[in-house]
């Protein structure tokens, strides 16, 4: 076991079932606790990403050791890439099975973080996390009641008749009463575009959403289009 091997977004299996079969992320995130662990790298170093979506904790992943037991195996991660003590060491515990091709597809985790060391089971995402929140809640083609064109693309473009803007899905449920999108951060800076949505049945609701509190949302309770996929 190497660390590359864990290389990759890893999300809590359960949130993830949920989402797919909601279509919102808040209301998942409500009923079955969020966690993703992302393993990065960047030139020699490997981050490790924790976060429930709320709070984050981002270290070092230096090496993976055996667990003591068969198929299992621990993280050593720290706050610094170097040699530390096992003091300065935060352990994460695992377990797993390769596939076919050598590979981990799923693991048991726990995490000491958000989890309490509690073994809970995670899967491999097979493409960046927010691609796959946007494919699973609103991506696609609609069109309105009225026959006008509304596009999400998985990529996090939102084509609306009367605006375009790079969108992010919300994924903290503090954020707002109802599912939201949102400006991109990044791809955005500065952007105020907020739009609630939902799912109802196999139409999606769109709502104006206005602020209630520094960071906190709400959306109206009338949607402004009903939107029929295509």
């Amino acid at each position: 076991m190497f660390v590359w091997d864990l290389q990759g977004t890893w999300i809590s299996k359960a949130y993830l079932d949920r989402l797919k079969a909601s279509r919102s992320p808040h209301a998942a995130a409500r009923h079955t606790p969020a966690l993703v662990i992302k393993v990065d790298k960047q030139d020699k170093s490997y981050p490790i990403l924790i976060t429930n979506f709320q709070n984050a904790v981002l270290n070092f992943l230096l090496e993976v050791e055996p667990g003591g037991k068969p198929d299992t195996y621990r993280m050593v991660t720290a706050a610094d890439d170097g040699v530390v003590s096992s003091s300065e060491a935060t352990y994460i515990y695992f377990r797993g099975t390769r596939n076919v091709q050598g590979k981990f597809d799923a693991l048991s985790i726990a995490d000491p973080h958000f989890a309490k060391r509690k073994f809970l089971p995670f899967v491999r995402l097979p493409d960046p996390l927010d691609i796959v929140v946007n494919r699973l809640t609103v991506a696609g083609k609609y069109t309105d009641a009225e026959g006008h064109a509304y596009e999400f693309t998985e990529s996090g473009d939102a084509i609306l008749p009367d605006r375009k803007f790079a969108y992010e899905v919300s994924l903290d449920p503090r954020a707002a009463n109802c599912e939201l999108l949102q400006s991109h951060p990044e791809r955005e800076p500065g952007g105020q575009n907020r739009v609630g949505f939902a799912w109802t049945g196999t139409k999606l609701q769109l709502f104006n959403a206005k602020s209630v509190k520094k960071g906190r949302f709400a959306c109206e309770a009338k949607p402004f289009a009903v939107l029929t996929p295509q």
